[in-house]
């Protein structure tokens, strides 16, 4: 009693409670006066006191002290939660701990707000005894329990906690249930990321840590089996947090690809399926596949991946899904691997740009897909001892890459999977060797992004037709056509090998003109002399040409087509020149090892319109492209003194050909930013720009012509308007020596060549 007395600085002789007032209305007064004063502690602990006293039956207790006491113990607690968070809000979390002595919940959360999850987790078990119906006990230790990292009971808890919400009779806690994400949900959002990440992974990967083959099903399962599985499901209790989920599951998802030559005795996904690699028996390529993977789990990867045991050759729809997807894995890959066989830790600079690994076809576009790449030699060391984590951003890799291609490392890098820059990724190509002539195509399946065409190995050079077939309908990129050589036999409108795309850039399209250049040409065509009504009719007939189209092994071609009249063929020892004398582009000359006499009508086809129209292409530029053509080698540019020459006039007769019976095709009209005049001047000063021609016949089953085919020529056909043939006799030359109409809606003046039918040798060069 004295002591309660003296915590509000008072004598009990001083203010005579002895004598005017009971025990228990002292420790009232006691309790009231330092309530007021906010020692609640010590109003507590006095009250505390007098408890004790009423239980040992020291003193009497009337029902208005039963009152009172009821109620200062209601106002005791609230006044401490008051207290206790004013200290919360102040992160004076142990003052609160001390406060929220009779509030568990609270008290459960200072704690933990501490780190002592332990003791939050007692607190939080002490609600749930008190009263098994709440479900902020089971809240509480649902947290209490994630902060001590046992996810497993946490989320047990979490969903104890939903079922109570659900079963209250209180609405109002059954509303806050509505706030509440299930861990069901969660999951159900974990897995449909982790599905769509693992769509553009490969199939089948390595894990790093066990050394076993894994299926998607079997990665997704590998990660719910993870502790950050059920983290992430119970750390997500309001609100589905979609940021985390994809930067965890990315996270451990992340896979390395290896980039090698395939060598004998490569370990199968037959032979490793059943097994982990690291269980292999040792041999130089199970030691290659074993030393990349452990490169891989020592970089802290979860996953592998080598084209040897992770592709199912023998399925072919898994094989065909692998040859398309490549690219896209290499380049969605964390960091490529580059084994090089044959390259010694000792190698001097250029052992790379001459190594085996350079030379191949498959490593081309695994080159330019990786974003990170290291490359190692056979004794696996880092290549020129290069301990950097990208070996692309090496100035000495750079260098020697450059080199290796031609190109430069600006433009190695801004490759990227499609239509893009497509005669840059053919000549790139053409430089690689293949163990499989159909390999020169499926390389290159990825980096064009090609759907739809399959592996068919013995197929042979009809691989690349399909290919190129299949590209030049997407992209409409005529400088495809732009090549010199042997046509293939599944068309002849497109080369047997790729090696053509190679060698000294020269250009077929007709060159640019500079803007300067092209104002003073519009200028002169403005003088009264200038036919514009002969221009307006070729600038409008050429603007309702068809756009190219390839289906079904037949091309067809808008372009602009000149007879040929009688040629004088030179034999020589490397092959035939033939001359002729024509009225547009004068003497023109053609270089082939086919002998023209045996064929009909030949035509030469300015197949560039959408240079001389000035249209855009599918990525916004304006469609003029430098195209690469390469002379053949076997062949001399000029006759020797050496050279035989035999002199014959070969003269064909146009009227004995039927016309060619192809199928209609809708018309696209092509758009312009050009008014119709300026456009029709540009038009005329753009034609009259030199540009290599491609040569055709007619291709016909007996006596009727099936359409047109390709002659290919042994080097490029240059000709050019001559200066001195007016607009009027250039259309009028076509009118005369034109004269097949295969389209009703196509002016009988320009032609729409298609290609002959694959697999029809009369139709093939």
């Amino acid at each position: 009693m004295e002591r309660c007395v003296t915590f509000c600085g008072w004598g009990i002789e001083t203010v005579g409670l002895q004598f005017t007032l009971s025990r228990v209305e002292i420790y009232r007064v006691v309790c009231e006066r330092l309530e007021t004063t906010d020692r609640i502690a010590d109003a507590i602990e006095c009250f505390h006191e007098l408890t004790c006293e009423l239980q040992q039956e020291t003193i009497g207790l009337h029902d208005e002290h039963i009152a009172w006491a009821l109620d200062f113990r209601q106002r005791a607690s609230e006044n401490l939660e008051r207290l206790g968070d004013k200290a919360v809000d102040a992160q004076r979390y142990d003052d609160a701990i001390t406060r929220y002595s009779t509030i568990l919940i609270k008290r459960s959360k200072a704690w933990l707000a501490t780190g002592s999850w332990k003791q939050a987790l007692e607190d939080a078990n002490k609600v749930v005894s008190l009263d098994p119906s709440s479900p902020w006990g089971y809240d509480m230790i649902h947290a209490a329990l994630h902060k001590g990292g046992d996810y497993d009971n946490a989320v047990d808890a979490l969903e104890l906690m939903l079922t109570k919400m659900a079963e209250s009779h209180d609405p109002d806690v059954q509303q806050q249930g509505d706030r509440y994400i299930s861990p069901s949900s969660t999951r159900a959002a974990i897995r449909q990321v982790v599905q769509r990440t693992l769509h553009g992974s490969p199939r089948v990967l390595i894990n790093t840590a066990t050394g076993r083959l894994h299926d998607r099903a079997e990665q997704a399962s590998a990660f719910e089996s993870l502790p950050i599985f059920q983290e992430l499901v119970s750390s997500m209790t309001t609100r589905i947090d979609y940021v985390q989920i994809k930067r965890e599951v990315r996270q451990y998802f992340q896979y390395v690809m290896l980039s090698h030559k395939l060598e004998d005795n490569e370990p199968l996904f037959q032979q490793v399926v059943h097994m982990a690699v690291y269980d292999l028996e040792t041999s130089p390529t199970h030691d290659k596949l074993q030393t990349f993977c452990k490169i891989v789990r020592n970089s802290r990867f979860n996953w592998a991946w080598s084209d040897t045991c992770c592709i199912d050759k023998s399925d072919h729809i898994v094989f065909q899904e692998a040859l398309v997807a490549m690219f896209r894995w290499y380049q969605g890959s964390a960091m490529v691997i580059v084994f090089l066989r044959g390259v010694r830790s000792s190698s001097p600079y250029g052992a790379l740009a001459g190594s085996i690994w350079n030379t191949r076809a498959w490593t081309l576009q695994e080159y330019i897909a990786a974003k990170v790449i290291r490359f190692y030699t056979e004794d696996w060391t880092l290549y020129r001892d290069l301990d950097i984590p990208n070996h692309k951003e090496s100035p000495e890799i750079i260098s020697e890459m450059e080199q290796a291609t031609g190109v430069s490392a600006q433009q190695l890098m801004a490759l990227y999977p499609g239509l893009s820059s497509i005669r840059e990724k053919l000549r790139l190509a053409s430089t690689r060797r293949t163990t499989w002539v159909e390999d020169a195509a499926y390389s290159l399946l990825g980096i064009f992004s090609t759907i739809g065409i399959p592996a068919i190995y013995g197929e042979g050079e009809a691989s690349l037709g399909h290919l190129l077939a299949n590209v030049l309908t997407k992209s409409g990129d005529v400088g495809i056509l732009a090549w010199t050589g042997e046509s293939s036999r599944f068309n002849s409108c497109m080369p047997a090998r790729i090696t053509v795309f190679n060698g000294p850039v020269t250009s077929q399209v007709p060159p640019p003109i500079p803007d300067s250049e092209m104002e003073r040409i519009i200028t002169g065509l403005r003088a009264p002399s200038f036919d514009l009504d002969v221009a307006l009719r070729l600038y409008d007939t050429l603007a309702k040409l068809p756009t190219l189209r390839f289906a079904e092994s037949r091309m067809t071609l808008p372009c602009i087509a000149f007879q040929i009249p009688p040629l004088v063929a030179y034999r020589t020892g490397s092959g035939r020149v033939y001359r002729a004398d024509t009225i547009p582009f004068g003497m023109v000359e053609i270089r082939t090892r086919q002998d023209l006499s045996r064929m009909g009508p030949l035509y030469l086809v300015h197949p560039w319109l959408d240079t001389l129209m000035e249209h855009e292409d599918s990525r916004g530029g304006t469609f003029v492209e430098d195209d690469a053509l390469s002379h053949s080698p076997n062949l001399d540019d000029e006759a020797t003194s050496d050279d035989e020459i035999v002199c014959e006039e070969i003269d064909d007769d146009p009227s004995s050909l039927d016309e060619p019976r192809v199928p209609p095709l809708p018309l696209l009209m092509h758009t312009t930013p050009l008014d119709r005049e300026t456009g029709a001047r540009r038009l005329v000063a753009r034609l009259k720009q030199p540009f290599g021609a491609l040569l055709f016949t007619p291709a016909s089953t007996g006596r009727r012509t099936m359409g047109y085919r390709r002659v290919a020529a042994d080097s490029m056909i240059t000709v050019r308007f001559q200066d001195n043939v007016s607009l009027a006799d250039t259309v009028d030359s076509l009118i005369t020596h034109t004269p097949y109409n295969p389209y009703s809606l196509i002016t009988h003046n320009f032609l729409s060549f298609p290609s002959p039918f694959a697999g029809i040798s009369d139709h093939n060069p």
